[in-house]
């Protein structure tokens, strides 16, 4: 697996280790909504906020996973539970292994709905990232080449800001740039 996270994702994880992948999946949950509420500008400060988070969720999560530290603070000022918590607990097991993050990940994401204090972004992430066994630099099997994953990541606000609150990956699922 090579996206998050994060995961994170944000996001997405890496490499094929199911510990590192925060709350992937290869299908939304029965009774995912695909509607969009509103056409969105790109001068609308609301999506561009909203946005601005995701990017933000995933660029802790790479942080964290680049160390393999749970307690990264920028995990909690980027995502809440359940998505908070799954990462966490993914992180953990990661750093109990001796495993870490290297690699990138580059975001398409597009806002699909805006309604209140609730998002929806979807993205096409391409990434390079991989697992690695920190103290070889070995990467952990199995290995995939990089690849562009689907994602489906639910924002809520909380207190004003934006936080990533869910998020699906689907591995090697979509077309590049979507």
């Amino acid at each position: 697996m090579t996206f998050l996270a994060a995961s994170a994702v944000l996001l997405a994880a890496c490499g094929g280790s199911p510990s590192a992948s925060p709350d992937t999946t290869s299908r939304p949950s029965a009774g995912a909504s695909t509607s969009t509420s509103r056409p969105v500008s790109s001068s609308d400060p609301p999506r561009a906020a909203v946005l601005a988070a995701y990017r933000a969720a995933s660029q802790a999560f790479q942080q964290a996973l680049a160390t393999a530290n749970p307690a990264d603070p920028k995990l909690a000022e980027t995502m809440v539970d359940p998505q908070l918590q799954s990462v966490r607990a993914n992180l953990v097991a990661d750093q109990a292994k001796g495993i870490v993050g290297k690699g990138a990940v580059t975001l398409h994401p597009k806002l699909r709905s805006l309604s209140g204090t609730k998002a929806t972004v979807v993205d096409c992430a391409y990434s390079t990232s991989e697992l690695v066994y920190e103290s070889t630099g070995k990467p952990v099997p199995p290995v995939t080449p990089p690849e562009n994953d689907g994602v489906r990541a639910t924002l809520v606000q909380v207190g004003g800001t934006w936080k990533l609150s869910k998020q699906v990956v689907t591995e090697g699922k979509c077309a590049p740039g979507s």
